[in-house]
């Protein structure tokens, strides 16, 4: 395998890791803010294990988009038409955008909720994460989505 394949492998399946832990970091801190139960220490562990997902599928991505991605190299060569073909734009601009901005809303959620009061950090965590998770579900290309559909799982 070249190192393109493997990086594309490994993005594709570290995607479930990001997806299973959002998923439970949101379960978790809603029912601990709707339950108003008392702080959790493994909320916030689940917290770094899921911004740690999201470091690692980031540096992943930036590998493909700047590096390995033959996608990427003839979107470079010639940007300006690249934007007006939807599928190239979508790898060019939008999911990489849209997952920075997950990353960060994901930072920021859990650096911050460490920070607050006990009883306030399962709604920081849930918000946060929620937005966080939206942003990674509509970035994907889901086999079902218009943008440039991808299998679920890589074989």
């Amino acid at each position: 395998m070249n190192p393109y394949n493997i990086t594309l492998y490994a993005h594709s399946y570290v995607r479930w890791a990001v997806v299973i832990l959002g998923a439970l970091l949101i379960v978790r801190a809603l029912t601990g803010w709707l339950g108003r139960r008392s702080w959790d220490g493994s909320v916030e562990r689940l917290g770094s294990f899921f911004t740690i997902s999201m470091d690692i599928q980031l540096l992943l991505g930036l590998l493909l988009y700047g590096v390995f991605s033959p996608t990427m190299q003839r979107i470079f060569s010639d940007f300006g038409s690249a934007m007006g073909d939807a599928r190239l734009r979508f790898w060019a601009v939008e999911h990489m955008l849209m997952m920075v901005v997950a990353v960060v809303l994901a930072h920021v959620g859990h650096v911050t909720a460490k920070r607050m009061p006990e009883e306030k950090r399962y709604r920081r965590y849930a918000i946060f994460a929620g937005l966080a998770m939206l942003a990674v579900l509509l970035a994907i290309p889901w086999p079902f989505s218009g943008a440039d559909p991808r299998p679920l799982f890589r074989v």
